[in-house]
């Protein structure tokens, strides 16, 4: 049996979390050239309307996240204008033209030296009434029931992204491109593209979602998979709101303490602990999900397959559903080499996939590893071997 040490502590844990979740702007990036144009109109009328709210009226352009200002007057304050453009969500840089009382040339564009104020996250405050629904969902034919947080997201919201099982499900009408592009690629850097279910729709009556709010729905988006097991997280017009439920103290503290920093208010539950009925049916529903999508290597090594990084998320998803359950990763592989390496392999392999089990959320405490070798050989019913189905990860749960 193989157990792998819990070496990371929550601060390095949380640090790790947080520079992730910074690194969705960098994903952003990447993901809008495939929209460029539209996303540059995306950028135009947010920025106009931001200006347009301190009663500022400006022309602006976008050649990618760069931008520019013309006015049909003179503006009293050009600095503070440019301040306020940059400070919209996705703008890069701002230029001002000398028709916006700019000194200069006539027509020559300045880019004024600006320090953007400090954002004040906004404070999140519970709706005073909120139904607490549990959510339904059913998975290779098993129905599985999630428990709400005591709290669950009121509605209506305009934006909410449900975690169920390792898969994230996005529901709502944004208002721009940008926002979806963001949110959607997101959720596919948290859980791999083939875990999101993306339900969004971009039009009326939604609005603009403020940048400091918009940047704490991104923050937490990369946090849920790893520190929550089930969850909900929301934008009503005016607050994020996110509950759920979470697998051990330190998970809870690392999300909380996120939370908190992006001015958002967490409301998080335990996990209920498993009945030997509830462990028993876990155990079927992982090996069902493995037998439908096996868990693959790289050809004679222990580098999980680029295929299978999806079914590993869902298969995290659904281990950590409960506390006081062992769950064993079994490695097993066919009967082609040496008996000695091939037990070495599959312990390796098994070692491998509770690794990366840990990485996305599963407790330590929770797993441990065996290699069976070539001993538990999958046959047809003639007795020949069935080399593909012979190598695989299956799981055994019992409840403690």
């Amino acid at each position: 049996m193989t157990n792998v040490p819990d070496h990371r502590s929550t601060r390095s844990r949380r640090r790790i979390l947080v520079a992730a979740a910074l690194a969705l702007g960098a994903l952003f990036v990447v993901g809008a050239a495939v929209q460029v144009p539209r996303l540059q109109a995306d950028l135009s009328r947010r920025v106009e309307q931001r200006l347009a709210d301190d009663g500022v009226v400006v022309d602006a352009a976008f050649s990618g996240q760069d931008g520019s200002l013309r006015c049909p007057a003179p503006l009293a304050d050009p600095a503070s204008a440019v301040a306020a453009a940059e400070s919209v969500w996705g703008v890069r840089t701002i230029e001002i033209d000398a028709s916006c009382g700019v000194t200069g040339g006539a027509d020559a564009p300045t880019t004024l030296p600006t320090t953007l104020p400090t954002s004040t996250a906004a404070t999140t405050t519970a709706p005073a009434t909120a139904t607490t629904v549990a959510t339904t969902t059913t998975t290779l034919g098993a129905t599985t029931t999630v428990a709400p947080s005591s709290t669950a997201i009121a509605q209506p919201v305009l934006f909410n992204a449900q975690l169920i099982d390792g898969r994230l499900v996005l529901t709502g009408t944004m208002s721009t491109d940008l926002e979806r592009l963001a949110l959607v690629q997101g959720a596919a850097a948290a859980v791999d593209a083939g875990n999101v279910d993306d339900r969004l729709t971009v039009g009326p009556p939604s609005v603009l979602v403020p940048s400091d709010q918009f940047d704490g729905l991104l923050a937490l988006l990369a946090l849920m998979p790893v520190n929550l097991v089930a969850g909900d997280l929301g934008w009503n017009g005016s607050s994020v709101l996110v509950s759920g439920s979470y697998a051990d103290d330190a998970m809870r503290a690392t999300f909380t303490t996120a939370a908190a920093e992006v001015g958002i208010a967490a409301d998080l539950v335990p996990r209920p602990t498993a009945t030997p009925e509830q462990a028993a049916a876990l155990e079927a529903e992982l090996n069902a999900l493995v037998a439908a999508e096996p868990i693959l290597f790289d050809k004679g090594s222990t580098t999980i397959g680029a295929t299978s990084v999806a079914t590993v998320q869902r298969v995290a998803g659904i281990a950590k559903r409960y506390a006081g359950v062992a769950i064993e990763v079994q490695g097993h592989t066919d009967s082609e080499g040496d008996p000695a390496r091939n037990l070495t392999l599959s312990e390796q392999r098994a070692a491998a996939v509770l690794d990366a089990l840990v990485a996305r959320g599963v407790p330590t405490a929770d797993l441990s590893a065996k290699g069976f070798g070539m001993t538990e050989l999958i046959r047809d019913a003639d007795g020949n071997e069935l080399p593909e189905k012979s190598r695989r990860v299956v799981f055994g749960v019992t409840a403690l």
